[in-house]
Protein backbone atom coordinates (compact mmCIF):
# COMPACT_ATOMS: atom_id res chain seq x y z
CA UNK A 1 0.00 0.00 0.00
CA UNK A 2 1.27 3.44 -0.93
CA UNK A 3 1.65 6.44 1.37
CA UNK A 4 -1.12 8.22 -0.54
CA UNK A 5 -3.47 5.35 0.13
CA UNK A 6 -2.66 5.47 3.84
CA UNK A 7 -3.30 9.22 3.92
CA UNK A 8 -6.60 8.69 2.20
CA UNK A 9 -7.59 6.08 4.74
CA UNK A 10 -6.76 8.46 7.61
CA UNK A 11 -8.72 11.33 6.07
CA UNK A 12 -11.66 9.08 5.36
CA UNK A 13 -11.86 8.13 9.01
CA UNK A 14 -13.45 11.25 10.51
CA UNK A 15 -13.22 9.78 14.01
CA UNK A 16 -9.44 10.03 13.82
CA UNK A 17 -9.65 13.72 12.93
CA UNK A 18 -11.97 14.50 15.84
CA UNK A 19 -9.78 12.46 18.17
CA UNK A 20 -6.67 14.39 17.17
CA UNK A 21 -8.46 17.70 17.71
CA UNK A 22 -9.66 16.52 21.12
CA UNK A 23 -6.17 15.44 22.15
CA UNK A 24 -4.72 18.79 21.10
CA UNK A 25 -7.31 20.63 23.18
CA UNK A 26 -6.63 18.43 26.21
CA UNK A 27 -2.88 18.81 25.84
CA UNK A 28 -3.16 22.59 25.85
CA UNK A 29 -5.47 22.74 28.86
CA UNK A 30 -4.73 22.89 32.57
CA UNK A 31 -6.19 19.75 34.19
CA UNK A 32 -6.94 21.58 37.45
CA UNK A 33 -8.07 24.92 36.02
CA UNK A 34 -11.51 24.41 37.59
CA UNK A 35 -9.97 24.70 41.08
CA UNK A 36 -9.80 28.37 42.13
CA UNK A 37 -6.39 29.92 42.72
CA UNK A 38 -5.68 30.41 46.40
CA UNK A 39 -4.40 33.64 47.93
CA UNK A 40 -2.90 34.58 51.30
CA UNK A 41 -5.96 36.66 52.25
CA UNK A 42 -8.14 33.57 51.94
CA UNK A 43 -5.88 31.65 54.31
CA UNK A 44 -5.80 34.49 56.81
CA UNK A 45 -9.59 34.76 56.71
CA UNK A 46 -9.92 31.12 57.75
CA UNK A 47 -7.09 30.38 60.16
CA UNK A 48 -6.60 26.88 61.52
CA UNK A 49 -8.19 26.34 64.91
CA UNK A 50 -4.77 25.57 66.34
CA UNK A 51 -2.88 28.85 65.69
CA UNK A 52 0.85 28.97 64.97
CA UNK A 53 2.67 28.09 68.19
CA UNK A 54 3.62 30.80 70.67
CA UNK A 55 4.67 30.28 74.25
CA UNK A 56 1.59 32.19 75.45
CA UNK A 57 -1.03 30.05 73.69
CA UNK A 58 0.75 26.89 72.60
CA UNK A 59 -0.35 23.66 74.25
CA UNK A 60 2.56 21.31 74.42
CA UNK A 61 2.66 17.96 72.67
CA UNK A 62 4.85 14.85 72.88
CA UNK A 63 8.45 15.39 71.76
CA UNK A 64 8.44 19.09 72.61
CA UNK A 65 11.67 20.00 74.38
CA UNK A 66 11.26 22.16 77.50
CA UNK A 67 13.46 23.79 80.14
CA UNK A 68 12.34 23.91 83.77
CA UNK A 69 13.76 26.55 86.13
CA UNK A 70 13.02 27.02 89.85
CA UNK A 71 13.41 30.77 90.34
CA UNK A 72 14.27 30.69 94.07
CA UNK A 73 15.58 27.13 94.27
CA UNK A 74 18.04 26.71 91.40
CA UNK A 75 19.42 23.52 92.97
CA UNK A 76 16.14 21.88 91.86
CA UNK A 77 16.67 22.75 88.20
CA UNK A 78 17.00 19.74 85.87
CA UNK A 79 20.51 19.71 84.46
CA UNK A 80 19.35 19.37 80.84
CA UNK A 81 16.21 20.19 78.83
CA UNK A 82 13.42 17.63 79.09
CA UNK A 83 11.65 15.96 76.19
CA UNK A 84 7.96 15.31 76.71
CA UNK A 85 7.45 11.57 76.43
CA UNK A 86 5.10 9.94 73.88
CA UNK A 87 2.56 9.42 76.70
CA UNK A 88 2.54 13.19 77.31
CA UNK A 89 4.29 13.07 80.70
CA UNK A 90 7.62 14.14 82.15
CA UNK A 91 9.43 13.03 85.29
CA UNK A 92 11.04 15.45 87.77
CA UNK A 93 13.18 14.66 90.81
CA UNK A 94 11.23 15.10 94.02
CA UNK A 95 7.91 15.22 92.17
CA UNK A 96 7.72 12.15 89.97
CA UNK A 97 5.53 11.86 86.92
CA UNK A 98 3.58 14.96 85.90
CA UNK A 99 1.38 15.65 82.90
CA UNK A 100 2.80 18.11 80.36
CA UNK A 101 1.05 17.52 77.03
CA UNK A 102 -2.09 19.59 76.60
CA UNK A 103 -0.84 22.36 78.88
CA UNK A 104 0.76 25.71 78.08
CA UNK A 105 4.26 26.25 79.52
CA UNK A 106 2.77 28.63 82.09
CA UNK A 107 0.19 26.06 83.21
CA UNK A 108 2.85 23.38 83.57
CA UNK A 109 4.99 25.73 85.64
CA UNK A 110 2.06 26.35 87.96
CA UNK A 111 1.41 22.60 88.34
CA UNK A 112 5.07 21.92 89.13
CA UNK A 113 5.08 24.72 91.71
CA UNK A 114 1.93 23.37 93.34
CA UNK A 115 3.37 19.85 93.60
CA UNK A 116 6.63 21.27 95.03
CA UNK A 117 4.97 23.46 97.70
CA UNK A 118 5.01 20.69 100.32
CA UNK A 119 8.82 20.59 100.39
CA UNK A 120 9.89 24.00 99.03
CA UNK A 121 9.09 27.45 100.36
CA UNK A 122 7.19 29.67 97.95
CA UNK A 123 8.26 27.78 94.84
CA UNK A 124 8.11 29.62 91.55
CA UNK A 125 8.69 27.65 88.36
CA UNK A 126 9.37 28.95 84.87
CA UNK A 127 8.86 26.55 81.96
CA UNK A 128 10.11 27.55 78.52
CA UNK A 129 9.96 25.81 75.18
CA UNK A 130 13.43 25.01 73.96
CA UNK A 131 12.32 23.33 70.75
CA UNK A 132 8.93 22.63 69.21
CA UNK A 133 8.12 19.11 68.10
CA UNK A 134 8.53 18.64 64.36
CA UNK A 135 5.50 19.34 62.21
CA UNK A 136 4.46 17.24 59.23
CA UNK A 137 3.11 18.01 55.78
CA UNK A 138 2.40 15.68 52.86
CA UNK A 139 3.60 16.17 49.26
CA UNK A 140 2.33 13.97 46.45
CA UNK A 141 1.75 13.83 42.73
CA UNK A 142 4.34 14.78 40.14
CA UNK A 143 7.35 15.25 42.40
CA UNK A 144 10.43 13.05 42.34
CA UNK A 145 10.06 11.70 45.87
CA UNK A 146 6.47 11.93 47.14
CA UNK A 147 6.11 11.59 50.89
CA UNK A 148 6.01 13.20 54.31
CA UNK A 149 8.14 16.19 55.28
CA UNK A 150 8.98 16.91 58.91
CA UNK A 151 10.02 20.49 59.55
CA UNK A 152 10.42 23.16 62.18
CA UNK A 153 9.92 26.88 61.76
CA UNK A 154 8.44 27.93 58.41
CA UNK A 155 8.23 26.27 55.01
CA UNK A 156 6.75 27.47 51.72
CA UNK A 157 5.12 25.33 48.99
CA UNK A 158 8.13 25.62 46.67
CA UNK A 159 10.52 24.71 49.49
CA UNK A 160 8.38 21.63 50.17
CA UNK A 161 8.52 20.56 46.52
CA UNK A 162 12.28 21.03 46.39
CA UNK A 163 12.63 19.05 49.62
CA UNK A 164 10.99 16.10 47.83
CA UNK A 165 13.45 16.29 44.94
CA UNK A 166 11.70 18.87 42.77
CA UNK A 167 9.15 18.58 39.98
CA UNK A 168 9.07 15.69 37.57
CA UNK A 169 9.12 16.46 33.84
CA UNK A 170 5.37 15.90 33.52
CA UNK A 171 4.34 18.27 36.36
CA UNK A 172 1.87 21.13 35.97
CA UNK A 173 4.26 23.48 37.75
CA UNK A 174 1.99 26.51 37.81
CA UNK A 175 -0.88 24.78 39.61
CA UNK A 176 0.11 23.12 42.86
CA UNK A 177 -2.97 22.10 44.85
CA UNK A 178 -3.05 23.00 48.57
CA UNK A 179 -5.48 21.17 50.85
CA UNK A 180 -5.70 22.60 54.37
CA UNK A 181 -7.91 21.36 57.18
CA UNK A 182 -8.94 24.39 59.23
CA UNK A 183 -10.92 22.36 61.76
CA UNK A 184 -14.26 23.24 60.15
CA UNK A 185 -16.57 21.09 58.02
CA UNK A 186 -14.90 22.11 54.74
CA UNK A 187 -11.17 22.24 54.07
CA UNK A 188 -9.52 24.97 52.04
CA UNK A 189 -8.65 23.70 48.55
CA UNK A 190 -6.95 25.89 45.99
CA UNK A 191 -4.22 26.29 43.37
CA UNK A 192 -0.86 27.93 43.99
CA UNK A 193 1.28 29.27 41.15
CA UNK A 194 4.83 29.03 42.52
CA UNK A 195 6.36 29.63 39.08
CA UNK A 196 4.82 33.10 38.82
CA UNK A 197 6.66 34.20 41.95
CA UNK A 198 9.96 32.95 40.54
CA UNK A 199 9.40 34.74 37.24
CA UNK A 200 8.46 38.00 38.99
CA UNK A 201 11.31 37.72 41.47
CA UNK A 202 8.91 37.91 44.42
CA UNK A 203 9.21 35.76 47.55
CA UNK A 204 6.43 33.31 48.33
CA UNK A 205 3.79 34.75 50.61
CA UNK A 206 2.13 31.49 51.63
CA UNK A 207 3.59 29.40 54.44
CA UNK A 208 2.55 25.87 55.28
CA UNK A 209 1.12 24.64 58.57
CA UNK A 210 1.07 21.20 60.11
CA UNK A 211 -0.93 18.56 58.20
CA UNK A 212 -1.14 20.59 54.98
CA UNK A 213 -1.33 18.47 51.81
CA UNK A 214 0.36 19.56 48.59
CA UNK A 215 -0.49 17.78 45.35
CA UNK A 216 1.33 18.48 42.09
CA UNK A 217 -0.89 17.39 39.18
CA UNK A 218 0.28 15.98 35.88
CA UNK A 219 0.21 18.52 33.06
CA UNK A 220 -2.33 18.35 30.27
CA UNK A 221 0.36 17.43 27.75
CA UNK A 222 1.66 14.65 29.98
CA UNK A 223 -1.85 13.28 30.54
CA UNK A 224 -2.44 13.25 26.79
CA UNK A 225 0.92 11.58 26.16
CA UNK A 226 0.10 8.89 28.71
CA UNK A 227 -3.30 8.27 27.13
CA UNK A 228 -1.77 8.02 23.68
CA UNK A 229 0.81 5.52 24.89
CA UNK A 230 -1.94 3.38 26.37
CA UNK A 231 -4.24 3.56 23.32
CA UNK A 232 -1.85 4.05 20.39
CA UNK A 233 -2.87 0.90 18.57
CA UNK A 234 -6.54 1.89 18.86
CA UNK A 235 -5.85 5.34 17.40
CA UNK A 236 -3.63 4.43 14.46
CA UNK A 237 -5.22 2.25 11.77
CA UNK A 238 -3.77 -1.22 11.75
CA UNK A 239 -2.77 -0.85 8.12
CA UNK A 240 -0.30 1.89 9.07
CA UNK A 241 1.23 -0.13 11.88
CA UNK A 242 1.44 -3.11 9.56
CA UNK A 243 3.07 -0.96 6.87
CA UNK A 244 5.89 -0.21 9.30
CA UNK A 245 5.74 3.59 9.29
CA UNK A 246 5.03 3.74 13.04
CA UNK A 247 7.22 0.83 14.08
CA UNK A 248 9.97 3.09 15.39
CA UNK A 249 7.53 5.40 17.12
CA UNK A 250 5.68 2.58 18.81
CA UNK A 251 8.91 1.04 19.96
CA UNK A 252 10.21 4.32 21.35
CA UNK A 253 6.99 4.89 23.31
Amino acid sequence: MTINAIKAKLIANSQNIFLVVFLVIVACSNPVAHIPEINPEQLRARPVKDPPPTEQTYKMVPYDLITVKFTYHPEQDPKTPITIRPDGNITLDGIGVIRAAGLTPEQLGQDIAAKSSSRLRNPEVLVTLTQFAKRKIYVGGSVKAPGVIEFQGEMTPLQAVLDRGGFTDDAQKDSIILIRNTGGPDPIIGRINVIQGLEDGNPENITLVSNDILYVPMSGIARTDLWVKQHLRDIIPSVIIGYGIWTGAVGSW
